[in-house]
């Protein structure tokens, strides 16, 4: 790997380590500041792809709504590679904070 290659991937990597950290520390009495259902799936998709690869875990049924709806999330990230799903988490905090 070429040194502006490391050097982009550790900085991608950085800031999806402080996105995490900013998702986590929103208050949930902040409820302008709160995501979406359907952002927060799209947040959790990225995340498990960002941080386990590929999903590795058997379809709930569809009769167990939230486990279903997560797996679906994580899913439809299925081929991304991890790097890639911390940009896009990294770009979708941005897009939804400056909303």
């Amino acid at each position: 790997m070429s040194a502006i290659n490391s050097s982009s991937t550790f900085a991608i990597q950085l800031k999806f380590s402080r996105a995490l950290s900013i998702v986590r520390s929103i208050p949930p009495e902040m409820v302008e500041l709160q995501p979406t259902v359907a952002d927060k799936l799209q947040f959790y998709g990225l995340y498990k792809q960002a941080v386990h690869g590929d999903i590795n875990i058997s379809r709930p049924s569809s009769k167990q709504a939230v486990e279903y709806a997560k797996w679906k999330a994580w899913y439809k990230m299925k081929g991304m590679s991890p790097l890639e799903a911390q940009k896009l988490y990294v770009d979708s905090l941005i897009q939804l904070l400056t909303e």
